[in-house]
């Protein structure tokens, strides 16, 4: 929200006509942003309790509740649209072609969905496929989805050093694309919709852009996990129990980190120290085969990356807690 005043400002609630209760508002924002006398204003409330008073809805003017999708329009871009849409919130979704959908246009809707928590097709013949979204994600608490994504990453670890199932690491994989397009979606409605900010136990604003780059650090960890396991079970260059302590410590972290977004409230998150992740990197190197330690040296990154995100998390929890923010 563009902001006018240089400082917190104090008023005076008022009754008016003994049922209705106003503030005035600064007239320094009012000026900066050209409101006039009986224009419309969005009120919305916070999960803390607190209301944000802007001067432009932050909600999309076209309707999403029924849209329509041209796919002749976006070819291969279909995808990307359709994953647009989701996370914008839409509940229906009709994909057409005037002219029929190819076979690779429908190949490329179902292969999406798969990855599109609640989304199923309801309708489709030679010209359209039409899509519902049966998500309510007034029922889904974001740290739990965290905590998901730990345990389908930590499982294929386990799988990778117990035996090497490339199936069942498949599908997690596949899992966790799924989960990560589903907090994708609810971080992108929690800036759109407060409601969704406190139901998915988001709570704050200041927790939606570190939310956002830890699910998709989280997503590549999984990645690298998986074309680990690919190239493990084609070669015998390296041995598991090379690659297991690297491992294991993925593991670990990855579940403390998601136990703490969890549990924001009642703890405060530390880094792990720069001195053990430098012997885990040691470790790595060790390693004789470039591929193995790619897989494992991004990963080994992208993890330090959530341990930056869940540092800020942490802090902002204590100004919360201050009432700074």
């Amino acid at each position: 929200m563009p902001s006018a005043i240089a400082s917190t400002v104090r008023r005076r609630l008022q009754l008016v006509a003994g049922s209705t209760y106003a503030i005035s508002l600064p007239k320094p924002w009012v000026e900066k942003n050209k409101l006039v006398k009986n224009q419309e204003l969005l009120i919305s409330g916070r999960g803390d309790g607190s209301l944000i008073i802007s001067p432009h809805s932050t909600v999309p003017n076209v309707s999403l509740a029924d849209f329509h999708v041209n796919v002749d329009e976006y070819g291969e871009g279909i995808t990307t649209v359709l994953f647009s849409l989701y996370y914008l919130g839409a509940e229906s979704l009709h994909i057409f072609s005037k002219a029929g959908l190819k076979q690779s246009d429908r190949s490329r809707v179902k292969a999406a969905l798969r990855h599109m928590s609640g989304a199923e097709i309801v309708f489709e013949d030679a010209n359209r496929i039409d899509i519902k979204v049966f998500l309510d994600t007034s029922k889904v608490d974001i740290g739990q989805l965290y905590y998901r994504v730990a345990l389908l990453i930590g499982s294929s670890i386990d799988t990778i050093t117990e035996g090497l199932n490339i199936d069942e690491i498949s599908r997690n994989e596949d899992e966790v694309d799924r989960l990560y397009h589903l907090l994708t979606k609810i971080i992108v409605l929690s800036q759109l919709n407060f409601e969704t900010l406190a139901s998915s136990n988001i709570k704050n604003v200041y927790y939606l852009s570190p939310y956002f780059m830890i699910s998709k650090k989280l997503e590549n960890i999984s990645d690298k996990i998986y074309v680990l396991s690919i190239y493990l079970s084609k070669s015998n260059k390296v041995k598991i129990k090379d690659v297991a302590p690297a491992l294991a410590f993925l593991k670990e972290k990855l579940t403390a980190a998601a136990l703490f977004l969890m549990n924001l409230d009642n703890q405060s998150f530390a880094k792990t120290d720069a001195a053990k992740v430098k012997a885990v990197e040691e470790q790595i190197s060790c390693l004789k085969d470039m591929d193995v330690m790619k897989a494992l040296g991004d990963a080994l990154r992208f993890l330090v990356d959530v341990e930056e995100e869940m540092s800020s998390v942490s802090f902002y929890t204590r100004l919360i807690k201050q009432k700074v923010l």
